[in-house]
């Protein structure tokens, strides 16, 4: 027998209902869930498998019929691995076209669900009763196309079941016992009269312990106004039957889903007997739902948090540009000012020296003229002024840039470096006896730090003295710069100051800490830390 049934019908022809709990119109897209990357897909997997490994076979073609979707229960009915099937029409394997085009045109012109009974052809070409319901649902993921999920439930069992059931009255009953499903019998008023040992398990309870109840004293006070009123419907003969996703109470309190499909037994006049369902447990599959429920919120708390770390990303670029514009000016401010300092040392030290040698060697040159004698303590003054000018020159110049400090000269340039006469504030060097480094690209780096610490120093402390101290403990080595001059309360910006931030950059080159501070006693203290890498300990 075909049946098309479809809720324009509701009129003519009996309607198959089926309310579920918290049901929804859409479905994920399992062709794009095979292989998980993280927690949220790996919950999604899980979802999927129940879809693939579930024991009705189910399909989902479009609106021209051509198969997109397909779990593994449907690859055995149809007999075709999912890569052919899928892009195949499902016409290709039913046997009765006639019916199956009638169903898709009711699919295509219903929002509800579509039920039909027709003959799919077998793999030894032999027809298969089956039965297609079909529910639309629409894909985001998909630019909104029309999909038609379908469960394909093949008939033969159930044929088989009625045939056994009016051959042999015990092997009903064997199969109603061992049956691998729930199965409940209930009076038209609601009473339990029949259940078989499964129903007993879900539930908790013995056979005569159900059977002194009724499906209100087992069914979740929520669900159970729905229940009923499909049962009471049932009963009148409004429906043929009735599936239902509900929940239960067993005997231990505990909440259990069950998919449950009740349909009605007559006498032979129509009047109802009793009601017949089957409980199919469903927790695991709810659980699982439940788990991918708690995942999407969890993504969606998750890019909430992440966009305001975004914002806040924003905002933190957003000020450092700010700041680095302003650092432009500083850097302007301060190449001008090395200008004016190394052209006023230029114009102290070194033109000073050349302008005496100047004034010497033209008085030599007079004496010579006027056939005088030339005094030798002349000419040594000579040299005496070109030697202190050359010195002067390389102090500059050695002041201006040193690339030739390793781990092992270190102590020694810091010692040249507080030595030279070019500095208005006296310098020493303190280094403690524990002291050594072992890396040259960080003794080159600490050099550079020490040496700009003393410049600003010299050019902003008002200090009476400089002192740079080295040492070093089992788990870093620590370089100090230290003045006794004004610290911070006339100078507000030397922690923002260009220098500060090149001293920075060089602690955070070589795996360093800067810090900048005015010790209780007053000035300035310019300290970098540096940890020493862990020793791996000795293999036993």
């Amino acid at each position: 027998m075909k049946k098309i049934r479809t809720a324009h019908e509701r009129t003519r022809k009996p309607v198959r209902h089926r309310a579920r709990a918290g049901d929804s119109n859409g479905a994920p897209d399992v062709s794009l869930l095979r292989h998980p990357r993280n927690d949220l897909e790996a919950a999604i997997q899980r979802y999927v498998d129940l879809y693939d490994f579930a024991p009705i076979a189910y399909v989902s073609f479009d609106r021209a019929g051509r198969i997109e979707e397909a779990n593994l229960a449907a690859t055995e009915l149809l007999g075709s691995p999912r890569d052919l099937l899928i892009g195949r029409p499902f016409a290709l394997y039913v046997a009765d076209s006639d019916s199956f085009l009638r169903h898709l045109l009711y699919c295509r012109t219903s929002e509800q669900r579509v039920e039909t009974e027709l003959l799919l052809k077998s793999r030894k070409g032999e027809p298969i009763p089956a039965q297609l319901s079909s529910t639309p649902i629409t894909l985001t993921s998909k630019d909104g196309a029309r999909l038609y999920q379908t469960a394909v439930i093949d008939l033969r069992e159930r044929r088989r079941a009625e045939q056994a059931l009016r051959e042999s009255q015990q092997r009903l009953q064997a199969t109603y016992e061992r049956a691998p499903i729930g199965i409940v019998e209930s009076s038209p008023d609601g009473e339990y009269v029949g259940v078989n040992e499964e129903f007993c398990r879900f539930l908790g309870y013995s056979k005569g312990e159900l059977l002194q109840r009724n499906i209100k004293d087992v069914t979740h006070k929520e669900d159970y106004p729905r229940d009923i009123k499909l049962h009471r419907q049932l009963i009148a003969g409004e429906i043929p039957f009735y599936e239902i996703e509900k929940r239960y109470i067993r005997k231990d309190r505990a909440i259990v889903w069950a998919e449950m499909l009740r349909s009605i037994v007559r006498d032979a006049n129509g009047k109802p007997l009793y009601t017949i369902g089957t409980v199919h447990d469903i927790t695991q599959h709810k659980k699982a739902e439940a788990a991918l429920q708690k995942s999407k919120d969890l993504l969606g708390r998750l890019v909430r948090e992440r966009t305001k770390a975004l914002r806040i990303a924003n905002a933190e670029l957003k000020n450092e540009i700010e700041h680095r514009k302003g650092l432009e000016g500083e850097i302007l401010s301060i190449s001008d000012r090395e200008q004016q300092r190394l052209g006023q040392e230029l114009h102290d030290g070194i033109c000073q020296h050349l302008t005496a040698v100047a004034f010497m060697a033209r008085s030599v040159a007079l004496r010579l003229k006027n056939h005088r004698v030339i005094e030798v303590s002349d000419i040594e003054k000579i040299a005496e002024l070109v030697n202190d000018a050359a010195t002067d020159t390389r102090n500059l110049s050695r002041a201006l840039h040193r690339s030739d400090v390793d781990a092992a000269g270190l102590v020694n340039a810091l010692q040249d470096l507080v030595d030279r006469e070019i500095w208005k504030v006296p310098c020493r060097l303190e280094v403690k006896p524990s002291f050594h480094i072992e890396d040259d690209i960080a003794a080159a780096q600490l050099y550079r730090i020490a040496r700009e610490a003393v410049i600003n120093a010299n050019n902003h402390a008002q200090a009476r003295e400089i002192v740079i101290k080295l040492e070093r403990s089992r788990e870093r080595i620590v370089l100090r710069v230290i003045d006794d001059g004004i610290g911070f309360s006339n100078e507000p910006k030397l922690k923002q100051g260009l220098g500060a931030h090149i001293m920075k950059y060089r602690a955070r080159l070589i795996g360093g800490r800067l810090e900048i501070d005015s010790p209780k006693r007053g000035g300035t203290r310019v300290s970098c830390y540096l940890p020493l890498p862990r020793r791996r300990a000795p293999a036993k």
